[in-house]
């Protein structure tokens, strides 16, 4: 398996910046930092967000209750602050293409409680030429 850094390109559907690469045989995978995104998709990462806050607390409150821990549970009320958000593209051989939003943040005031594990689902099957196509010319650019 062999994993590379790639620049940031501007495509029809806004400017994506291409990141880790990963190939193993017939699999890739493609990370791309997304730089802004529409109301909509806001409010479902907002969604998400707010979903992956309350497992994150049933599965400290868990924790705590079975071994004894202190894990904080209780998140703040201020806006959780945001590490990353990237679109993650995974295309297999004979399978069709995943595009998955991955979201990690972690709470205003205790930088400790944090959830790196919160993805949506999403279909970008309208774009999946220009994605091909700006995957395909990084791949060029960058390597031949």
């Amino acid at each position: 398996m062999m994993k590379w850094k790639a620049r940031t390109e501007t495509t029809n559907i806004g400017v994506l910046e291409l990141g880790n690469l990963t190939f193993d045989e017939d699999y890739m995978e493609v990370s791309i930092d997304i730089c802004d995104m529409s109301d909509n998709l806001k409010a479902e990462v907002d969604k998400a967000i707010e979903i992956a806050k309350v497992e994150y607390t049933k599965k400290h409150e868990a924790v705590n209750a079975e071994k004894g821990y202190h894990l904080s549970t209780v998140w703040s009320d201020k806006p959780v602050v945001m590490d990353f958000t990237y679109l993650r593209v995974v295309l297999e051989f004979g399978k069709p293409i995943k595009y998955t939003i991955c979201i990690g943040f972690h709470d205003a005031d205790n930088s400790m409680m944090e959830q790196w594990d919160c993805a949506i689902t999403v279909d970008l099957s309208e774009y999946a030429n220009e994605l091909k196509k700006a995957i395909i010319k990084v791949l060029v650019d960058k390597f031949f």
